[in-house]
């Protein structure tokens, strides 16, 4: 069975510390990086951190407050700043479905200069009946094949049940797993049921429920050594 790939979530305040912890999230093993953007104070530190890490292994993130990121700007900041990191062309930019939706320009532009978009919507509460979510994964695939459904498990019923979305994901490089406690299991469970890879933390977790990179590593080795 091949070794589940490992994106570890990277989150600073400023473009330094955030490149630096790049670089730790690699010498530790970590397949991929997601740079938390939206943590940095400034629009000029957040493009100089952008040109300081390895964007063919980076996913790019500017999260919304409303998706529970940190982005201090207007709205129409963070999109004129999202264009901007797109341009830099990274493995993929992380862009909510919400703001796909509400900002037409800026999704036909990531369609017309074919930028690897990876598609996002976050539950922080709960995790809805599989047929909502299955109708938000369809309005998903007309933006990308690359799409993100992260929901807050409250039960383990709620994680067994997430992972039985994957069946419905034909066509696509789906990403789906649970927050929370309970959400744990999915976490670990994603990349093995066709997941591109899994989120995890340096060692401070950026989510509920993430696990460090080590403790990822151990798992799948475990897994992969039966």
């Amino acid at each position: 069975m091949p070794l589940a790939k490992i994106c570890a979530s990277i989150a600073a305040e400023n473009a330094n510390d955030l490149v630096a912890q790049a670089k730790n999230a690699f010498d530790l093993g970590a397949d991929f990086v997601e740079a938390r953007l939206d943590f940095i104070v400034t629009p000029e530190q957040v493009m100089q951190a952008a040109d300081g890490i390895d964007k063919d292994r980076a996913v790019f993130t500017l999260r919304s407050k409303s998706q529970g990121g940190r982005f201090s700007g207007t709205e129409e900041e963070r999109v004129r700043l999202l264009r901007k990191l797109a341009e830099k062309r990274p493995m993929l930019i992380d862009v909510e479905l919400e703001t796909l939706q509400a900002n037409d320009n800026l999704a036909d532009y990531l369609e017309l200069a074919s930028i690897p978009t990876l598609v996002s919507w976050h539950d922080f509460e709960k995790t809805p009946p599989n047929d909502e979510l299955a109708d938000i994964i369809m309005e998903m695939r007309l933006y990308s094949n690359y799409v993100k459904v992260v929901t807050t498990a409250r039960s383990v019923e709620d994680s067994v049940r997430l992972m039985s979305l994957y069946e419905s994901a034909i066509g696509l490089h789906p990403i789906i797993f649970a927050m929370g406690e309970a959400g744990v299991m999915t976490r670990v469970l994603c990349a093995l049921y066709g997941a591109p890879y899994t989120y995890a933390a340096v060692e401070k977790a950026v989510a509920p429920g993430q696990l460090t990179i080590a403790q990822m590593k151990q798992l799948y080795g475990s897994i992969r050594s039966r």
